[in-house]
């Protein structure tokens, strides 16, 4: 699996689903190697910035 493949998968899942968790910690672990994430630019880095926004935002509203 790649990084990208990882990432486009994790757009795809509930942020409330186990295979989020996994895809997310997944997506860490292979981008310690391939170093992909910090390629990002313009709009595809914008995109994970406002989604990584959405999902601090759901699980903060699930702290009580």
């Amino acid at each position: 699996m790649s990084t990208p493949w990882i990432l486009h998968r994790l757009y795809t899942l509930d942020i409330s689903s186990l295979d989020f968790l996994r895809s997310l910690y997944s997506l860490i672990r292979h981008d310690e190697k391939e170093r992909y994430l910090i390629s990002l630019q313009g709009p595809e880095l914008t995109r994970l910035v406002d989604f990584l926004n959405k999902v601090r935002t759901v699980s903060s509203s699930f702290q009580i």
